[in-house]
């Protein structure tokens, strides 16, 4: 996959990491993931929780788009621990970062407004983009994808792994300026594991909390969880540390205001459709040390962030060519070939960071009767559906719910992938006795890829049988009503990329709109969470595969290349972007 700058000043070269699954075994947990550190400013930021040099079967070959890059090959070891010493730099720290440019206002354009500021309520990407900017986990991933401390100074596994003691960071102020103690991690893990689908899983496994000093939990397990550390990392809807004062006043409601944490920026101001503005949080207490992916040292060097809802694509791309702009969150693939040869912006290709899906609500309506979702996954056609949302070149055909770039990459049930069998169809709507309700089909225009996947896929659902009823919405609007089983059977969103499979959306408890709930897939993904060793998980995630294709709680499409744009004058180190970009360690030029 190719990274070509097109600014004479910045010319990247986007760096590609593979590693053979097999190296992870008898290494315990497969936590630290070699994958490509895009060496692009930033990545498009998919849509909900919203990369390859590696290998596949032969049913997986990708479209391929224009240039070339360098590759390197490295492994990542696991471990079953977490030590107190922090990172240094890595290959993906690019310069050193202690010499750019201080002040200004970085203008970052949204496709819409962010649905909540409260990190622990979705798995939207748009909100993860703004707040992670404000908020810290106790854990995160360095450049190579290996978990390391954040919040968190170190954490420990007694031999029989049911003890997790975790030891916090002395000194951390919250915006309010309150330290930061024990009893704030352990509220902020009680809330997020009453809320979060994940969280849930990891709080059902914990018999007791003990708060054993300011600076230290001890979590005695009901059974060992190998993936502790992996489940309160940096993700979509992690696990964000907040004031216990704050947790207390709103227990799991939405936080409306009051959007404290330990970041290097705090909240500022939010007016509806306008923007969010955060500023720099002069007292953060930065870690020691070289950059280092979503760790090490986070310089601040611009003074304020702010996030502009720009919903339609030709105003965000205009208001960059113009200057109002310094970054968008998302533009499709069809203006890559415009903005490349533009000296106003920098455009770049980007590798593999996430997959396009439509979800199908297994909990109530159509959608509950498995010969209908079958229906689903028999009629479409996934190449015209890819071509129509990503064009030609910016996708990848690959059947596993996991990228090629992770330890987990399988083909299991490839065979039910991109059936593209209408008469298949038919045959499954006839025995599932359909008589023609309408399917409630629910895209966003706000993310134009998914709205064309939409049409088609809804085109070539009409053709197998079915009656859609095709609902357009604002993303903001879509994320609430997805969250009620009785408004919709399908909706449109993008699976952003992951580095371990438990913190996939539909496999973080049973809560994740879809509802996918049964008795096959709990018992799979407890292994899959519960085991330390790689390969009994590899086998547990096999077997959640061959799940997901026999029942169908959603139709993976296909892995998606990005396309990213932003002004010239936004200069630094790469940082890592598959999990978002954080403006941080750069800074505008004059």
């Amino acid at each position: 996959m190719s990274g070509d700058a097109v600014n004479t000043e910045r010319t990247s070269v986007m760096p590609e990491r593979a590693f053979n699954r097999r190296n992870f075994i008898g290494r315990g947990l497969a936590l630290g993931l070699a994958i490509p550190a895009a060496a692009s400013l930033i990545a498009a930021c998919g849509s909900d929780d919203n990369d390859d040099t590696s290998g596949g079967s032969d049913a997986t070959t990708p479209t391929t788009a224009t240039g070339g890059s360098q590759a390197t090959t490295t492994t990542g070891e696991a471990t079953a621990t977490t030590g107190t010493s922090q990172s240094s730099g890595t290959s993906g720290s690019g310069a050193d970062t202690g010499e750019g440019q201080r002040g200004g206002t970085l203008k970052v354009a949204l496709i819409g407004e962010p649905p909540t500021l409260d990190i622990h309520q979705t798995t939207a990407t748009i909100v993860s983009l703004v707040t992670w900017h404000m908020y810290e986990s106790l854990f995160t991933w360095d450049a190579d994808f290996q978990i390391i401390p954040l919040l968190a100074e170190g954490h420990e596994v007694s031999d029989d792994g049911l003890t997790n003691t975790i030891t916090i960071r002395q000194g951390v102020s919250f915006h309010n300026g309150d330290e930061m103690t024990a009893a704030d991690v352990a509220a902020s893990i009680d809330r997020w594991g009453q809320i979060s689908g994940l969280g849930k899983n990891l709080v059902a496994a914990i018999a007791e909390t003990t708060i054993v000093d300011d600076y230290t939990l001890e979590y005695t397990m009901n059974d060992p969880v190998g993936t502790f550390a992996v489940i309160l990392a940096r993700q979509n809807q992690g696990c964000a540390i907040y004031p216990k004062s704050v947790i207390d006043a709103v227990g799991v409601e939405k936080i409306e205001d009051g959007f404290i944490g330990t970041g290097p920026y705090k909240f500022k101001e939010r007016q509806a459709d306008r923007y969010t503005r955060v500023e720099r949080f002069e007292e953060y207490a930065a870690l020691e040390g070289d950059p280092n992916g979503y760790g090490g040292t986070k310089y601040q060097y611009v003074d304020v962030i702010e996030f502009i809802p720009a919903p339609d694509e030709a105003a965000r791309i205009a208001g960059l060519q113009a200057g109002d702009y310094h970054y968008l969150e998302s533009i499709s693939t069809d203006q890559y070939e415009a903005l490349k040869d533009d000296d106003s912006v920098v455009a770049e290709l980007l590798p593999a960071s996430g997959w396009d899906i439509f979800v199908l609500n297994t909990k109530s309506g159509l959608m509950q009767d498995v010969k209908i979702r079958q229906a689903v996954q028999a009629a479409l056609d996934h190449e015209p559906i890819l071509i129509a949302g990503q064009g030609q070149g910016f996708y990848r055909m690959d059947p596993s719910i996991m990228l090629q770039e992770t330890a987990f990459h399988s083909t299991v049930s490839e065979e039910l992938y991109n059936r593209s069998d209408p008469e298949a169809a038919k045959q499954l709507l006839e025995e599932a006795g359909y008589d023609g309700t309408p399917v409630r089909f629910m895209c966003t225009q706000e993310y134009l890829d998914q709205y064309n996947q939409a049409v088609v896929g809804s085109q070539q659902l009409e053709a197998a049988g079915f009656t859609i009823d095709l609902q357009v919405y604002d993303w903001a609007t879509l994320v609430d009503r997805r969250g009620d089983e009785n408004l919709w059977d399908i909706f449109t969103t993008g699976i952003a990329f992951r580095v371990d499979p438990v913190t996939l959306p539909m496999l973080q408890g049973v809560s994740w709109p879809g509802w996918w709930a049964t008795d096959a897939k709990v018992e799979a993904v407890t292994r899959l969470q519960s085991e330390s060793d790689f390969d009994a998980r590899y086998a547990a995630f096999e077997d959640v595969q061959k799940l997901y294709y026999d029942e169908v709680p959603a139709i993976k499409l296909g892995d998606t290349l990005g396309v990213s744009a932003y002004a010239p004058k936004l200069k630094g180190p790469a940082p890592l972007t598959q999990l978002s970009p954080e403006f941080v360690n750069i800074w505008l030029e004059d």
